[in-house]
């Protein structure tokens, strides 16, 4: 199906003069708003895109923004899929494999999170350094390489270093609230117990969240260039968890949004 959607959306693009896109970005819950201007700009519904799982969750446009940067291809993925939805891990990637599909060679990948770490604040930007999967299942699983040899992958050095290197140094000349660290992924759709949160805390977590995980193994699998960023939505007393919902989660997201399009525009510009 990556095929037909690949050659839907080229057709798009052919009619719109448009390059095909060398550089994407995934913006998740509330989150829309930090997409940056495009030259030639052109939407299409995820919905008619061929083999497009159809899942939605409040916060989530479904869009696919289309134009040029500086003359470079780019696309903008407004909302994400997530395993909590029903979906297998193969229909979550799908979004990712079309991109690799269309061309794509970097992406930069945004979230909403929840802070583990008791220096981060709501608002504050989580460069992702690494990650710890606890979703329960790896989105490579069942996959093989061309030789038929299942799908072993090296994810020592999966999320970009030196692009990471580059947004802390800007984000100390710019005063931006951003510190790496190591995000965990869970399936959801619950939040976090009291004693859940202790140990994500214990193992090395810095932020939890109930995506972008698969999404940048496959990336990384496919050879795209992986950059993450998790917004702070939201701050867990690992003592006493206090009640949190979506809608708070959105809010708090949404409040991030022009902050993180100040550091997508910076990664376009590198």
């Amino acid at each position: 199906m990556e095929r037909e959607a690949r050659d839907f959306l080229s057709s798009h693009l052919h009619e719109a003069g448009l390059p095909a896109p060398r550089m994407a970005v995934v913006l998740g819950s509330g989150l829309g708003e930090a997409a940056p201007e495009l030259d030639n700009a052109v939407d299409v519904d995820c919905r008619d895109v061929p083999g497009w799982p159809e899942c939605s969750v409040p916060g989530h446009a479904g869009i696919m923004r289309f134009g040029a940067r500086k003359g470079l291809g780019v696309l903008e993925q407004l909302g994400r899929l997530h395993y909590y939805e029903g979906l297998d891990m193969g229909a979550v990637t799908f979004p990712v494999r079309v991109m690799a599909a269309l061309g794509v060679e970097k992406v930069f990948m945004a979230n909403a999170a929840g802070a583990l770490n008791p220096v981060y604040e709501r608002g504050y930007l989580m460069l992702v350094r690494d990650h710890i999967n606890l979703m329960g299942g790896s989105p490579l699983r069942g996959m093989r390489d061309p030789s038929g040899c299942p799908a072993f992958l090296d994810v020592s050095s999966l999320y970009d270093g030196e692009a990471g290197d580059v947004l802390m140094e800007k984000s100390k000349a710019c005063g931006w609230p951003m510190e790496g660290g190591v995000l965990v992924g869970v399936s959801g759709p619950t939040y976090e117990t009291g004693a859940e949160l202790r140990y994500m805390r214990l193992v090395g977590g810095d932020a939890v969240s109930m995506s972008m995980v698969p999404e940048a193994l496959v990336a990384h699998y496919l050879g795209i260039t992986v950059t993450a960023v998790s917004v702070i939505t939201n701050i867990w007393d690992l003592r006493m968890p206090h009640a949190i919902s979506h809608r708070k989660v959105l809010d708090t997201a949404m409040e991030a949004a022009p902050l993180l399009r100040e550091v997508v525009t910076a990664w376009f510009d590198m």
